[in-house]
């Protein structure tokens, strides 16, 4: 297991140990089977099969709808000086996290070091205008070689959020879903499985990513899952096949009331059978 995996497991650890000590010392409570350098390599592919349809151009990526630009495997979101920030800004801390490893552009380097901590786009006009200039080829081609680092990156903010998300919840409730996400990432596809969703649809205790109070994040999708699919047979571990097509089945459900629940006029039925493709992508090896 990598140093930074392991710093983070203990972190989600901290605030609920003392609650049942015995868990402390017990090798089965959210431990996760090592990632190596091919771990990441692999896990930063499919990321960006799912965010970028494996199509460089979609590196660097301003939607029709949106505010503002979103960069690399994960679409990490860079805020235009002036747009309100709802969600959580991920591009410049995952630059300077992959920095550590491979050399941002120049130009790149330079702006985060004066603290030009904004896009340098105003609108979607200026960064389509710039798409194709040398800055921004320069940029897609430094994300291109860096989807290992990146998914380091989203591993270890997964494991930031998902503590800060479980502070608000009840020591029963953190220690039933960190028992759930143990087992989940003891195996790969289970790994893939919590990062992808975690990338595609947060955690979800924002209340700005809920419909009339009801989240599609990654905690509802863990806490809705059956307790039977985490029930050893025999004394033999869970199935990990049950498991991850029980987590796509919960995804799905929870991503079909999201559609139901949302504005008519953002019409996100129309997205669901997207978002299923890439759900039922969990199952393959």
């Amino acid at each position: 297991m990598t140093q930074t995996l392991k710093l983070a497991l203990a972190s989600v650890l901290t605030g609920c140990l003392w609650l049942l000590p015995s868990m402390a010392q017990s090798s089965a409570f959210l431990q996760s089977s090592p990632l190596t350098q091919s771990d990441y390599q692999w896990m930063g592919q499919r990321i960006y099969q799912n965010e970028c349809a494996g199509k460089p151009e979609y590196l660097t990526h301003w939607g029709a709808r949106e505010d503002f630009p979103s960069f690399g495997i994960g679409h990490f979101i860079w805020y235009p000086a002036q747009v309100p920030q709802t969600f959580v800004a991920t591009f410049e801390p995952m630059v300077r996290f992959v920095a550590q490893e491979v050399a941002p552009p120049a130009w790149l380097h330079t702006q985060l070091q004066n603290g030009q901590l904004f896009a340098p786009w105003n609108s979607k006009k200026q960064f389509d205008q710039a798409w194709s200039g040398v800055q921004m080829q320069q940029l897609r081609d430094w994300l291109a070689r860096t989807h290992a680092p990146q998914a380091r990156f989203i591993v270890e903010q997964f494991f930031v959020r998902w503590q800060a998300a479980l502070q608000g919840l009840s020591n029963q409730e953190q220690l039933r879903l960190n028992a759930r996400l143990t087992t989940l990432m003891a195996f790969k596809q289970g790994q893939f499985a919590v990062i992808d969703y975690f990338n595609f649809k947060g955690v979800g205790q924002n209340p700005q990513e809920q419909y009339q109070g009801q989240s599609w994040g990654l905690i509802s999708v863990i806490n809705d899952l059956p307790e039977t699919v985490f029930t050893p047979i025999s004394g033999q571990s869970a199935n990990q096949t049950a498991l991850v097509n029980a987590f796509i089945t919960s995804a799905k459900a929870r991503l079909a009331l999201r559609a139901s629940l949302a504005p008519p006029a953002r019409q996100e039925a129309k997205w669901l059978k997207g978002w299923y493709s890439r759900l039922d992508g969990y199952a393959q090896p």
